[in-house]
């Protein structure tokens, strides 16, 4: 296809929004991919609006025996929160459980990350991987030719391809259409709140596989959007939102 975003060596996604336009494009959040680096975007590779983190790290965590890794992904949760419409339940559900499944992920596997620090000394929370999963876009919108852009609920680049993920019977799923064959469309049915079909943290492993677990391979650290931390040992010292 000529001039498709999506062939490039780049790509750039604007989410957070209902729609785009060229009015709103400039005032939109924005996420930078570097498609010839197959590097996967990550939980903390940011960027972040400095001035959201910083009303979110005001706002105390709710568990005071939580550890430093627990409180870093809260935040990080609630961040992801505001690019929902605060009217969309179902995609702030997915949100939600999106991060319940990255903590029960780290926890299931805590053994083997322990034996990943590189310095045993340091007290490290486990948990401070977790912000190595890949990171979902909400209300993404994936460009296509001629300067447009087909919204989906949720884009997630995992360096090879985008995996745009569509709520089933939605508006979105009719124009997703138009990506069929240039993204990796997963149609998922809504969340439901407790229990029912698509209700427990197994969805997210059984329509994304492989590629949102065991998201530490091939690191040796961790990610972090939030500046100096126990396991940063480069001189890369600066907060990345």
């Amino acid at each position: 296809m000529p001039n498709d975003p999506l062939l490039a060596d780049s790509l750039t996604i604007p989410y957070g929004v209902a729609r785009v336009t060229p009015e709103n494009l400039r005032h939109t959040p924005l996420v930078g991919i570097d498609i010839a680096a197959h590097a996967p975007l990550r939980l903390g590779d940011g960027p972040y609006r400095h001035n959201v983190v910083a009303e979110e790290v005001d706002d105390p965590f709710g568990d005071d025996d939580a550890g430093v890794g627990a409180a870093r992904l809260d935040i990080l949760r609630r961040l992801h929160l505001r690019d929902c419409d605060v009217f969309d339940k179902y995609l702030r559900r997915w949100i939600d459980l999106y991060f319940e499944f990255v903590v029960a992920e780290v926890r299931e596997n805590s053994e083997e990350l322990q034996a990943l620090v590189l310095a045993p000394e340091l007290a490290f929370d486990p948990l401070l991987w977790g912000m190595a999963a890949l990171r979902p876009l909400p209300r993404a919108h994936i460009p296509i030719t001629d300067g447009a852009f087909v919204g989906v609920d949720i884009a997630i680049w995992d360096g090879h391809e985008v995996i745009a993920i569509v709520f089933a019977g939605s508006e979105k799923a009719q124009h997703a259409k138009k990506l069929d064959g240039q993204v990796r469309l997963v149609m998922v049915e809504p969340l439901l709140e407790h229990g029912g079909e698509a209700g427990g943290l197994d969805i997210i492993s059984e329509r994304l596989g492989d590629t949102v677990t065991r998201f530490w391979r091939g690191l040796v650290v961790p990610p972090d959007p939030f500046g100096p931390a126990p396991f940063r040992f480069g001189q890369e010292t600066a907060p990345s939102f």
